[in-house]
């Protein structure tokens, strides 16, 4: 089976499972083609999904993890505020840890974007990563890599040869997995007992608040609320002690936590979202996202009914889902540009819209551009002003469809 679906909760087991919205048949959102492949191109169900026991959103629909991760492409390193954040988690970690010269494990480690600051700050480090962008970097920073998934196997393993973890972390992985209990079966076989568990994940609260529909994909089955973390990780007798809500990706919560019964103290933070986290309004979420997919798709059809020229600009897996989603395809949008190698001269999947390197932006600037990497707006905005001092325009799609330069 390439799709299995799910009618119970992957976190608490309850069902069945309340459909918020559908989105078809949607290509996979990293899979990004060469042109010889656009007549063999795959498309798969995508439904959103709820528990109202533990409040996880999750998609009903998961798709083999070779089929998605095979040929992954994603490299944390091209994205500065991404490099930046995790310059400073790697010492925060160290710190808050006690891990100068102690074992830090990474699961889901990627590029070594925080290995790498680990590394400078003193701890040892070890990374699991099954991708071959892991392993490229692996070779060429020397740091020790388990080119696999992480799990409680791979966790003895390193056990064995390391000793205990001072601390185990994995930042946006939650999302990218069917297993999770699994992945904290490992953590528990490998952190210390006074040891800490940090991680990083998608928060749902931002989701629904800034109506991201563009990062719901086969790759991220899963939407964290922190009431859904609390009871996914009393299972393993772990509790959460802190959280702090990031901008990381439009929304993330850092979480740390420890096992049961070692009396930390539980911040406030925690409580006060926990209670905050009852009152939010999904019904009105699924509303905002019908009309933002009608909004986008009618506001470029208008620019180039125009005589407009539109591109879009980043490659990252919610630029497949919009752009699919709000039926955007090649005859709407000239290219997408991207900083990353790996994906030039491919096609966004479903849509075959052509990407290529920034230096097309510049050379053959659009009228409009459809920023797909939202989420990164300051960081955009910042580096193209030149295409705005120049007549160019953004827009911006959500939370709410704006124009800047206009």
């Amino acid at each position: 089976m390439v799709v299995s679906t799910r009618h119970t909760c992957l976190a608490c087991g309850s069902g069945p499972l309340d459909l918020l919205i559908d989105f078809g048949q949607m290509p996979l959102a990293g899979g990004f083609l060469r042109p010889e492949e656009v007549d063999a191109q795959a498309a798969y169900p995508l439904r959103l999904a709820r528990c109202d026991n533990c409040t996880l959103m999750q998609v009903l629909d998961t798709v083999e993890p070779q089929i998605i991760f095979g040929r992954y492409s994603y490299s944390s390193s091209t994205t500065n505020t991404l490099v930046e954040h995790f310059s400073r988690v790697g010492k925060e970690l160290v710190d808050l840890g006690k891990a100068m010269s102690e074992l830090v494990v990474e699961f889901g480690c990627n590029d070594g974007v925080l290995l790498r600051p680990l590394l400078k700050a003193g701890a040892k480090v070890v990374g699991v990563d099954p991708s071959d962008v892991a392993e490229a970097a692996s070779r060429k920073q020397g740091w020790p890599l388990f080119k696999e998934y992480f799990g409680k196997s791979v966790a003895e393993r390193i056990r064995s040869e390391y000793g205990a973890a001072r601390i185990v972390t994995g930042n946006n992985v939650f999302a990218h997995t069917h297993d999770l209990h699994g992945i904290l079966d490992g953590v528990t076989t490998l952190l210390e007992d006074e040891g800490l568990f940090v991680f990083e994940v998608h928060y749902q609260g931002d989701l629904l608040e800034l109506v991201q529909f563009d990062t719901v994909y086969h790759e991220h089955i899963c939407y964290h609320s922190l009431t859904s973390l609390k009871h996914l990780l009393s299972f393993h007798g772990l509790t959460i002690v802190d959280v702090e809500r990031i901008p990381i990706h439009a929304g993330s919560i850092h979480v740390t936590a420890t096992r049961e019964g070692l009396g930390r103290s539980v911040s406030t933070r925690v409580r006060r979202m926990i209670k905050e986290e009852g009152d939010w309004d999904i019904e009105r979420f699924v509303g905002q996202v019908r009309l933002r997919r009608a909004e986008i798709s009618g506001l470029v059809k208008d620019l180039r009914s125009s005589g407009h020229r539109v591109s879009a600009y980043g490659a990252a897996g919610r630029a497949t889902i919009l752009l699919n989603y709000c039926r955007l395809g090649s005859d709407r949008i000239d290219y997408i540009s991207d900083m990353s190698p790996l994906r030039f001269g491919k096609l966004v999947p479903g849509m075959n819209i052509p990407i290529v390197p920034p230096e097309v932006f510049s050379e053959s600037p659009p009228d409009y551009a459809l920023m797909t990497a939202w989420n990164y707006e300051r960081e955009i905005v910042s580096k193209e002003k030149k295409f705005l001092a120049g007549g160019g325009c953004f827009i911006v799609p959500l939370p709410e469809i704006r124009v800047i330069g206009d």
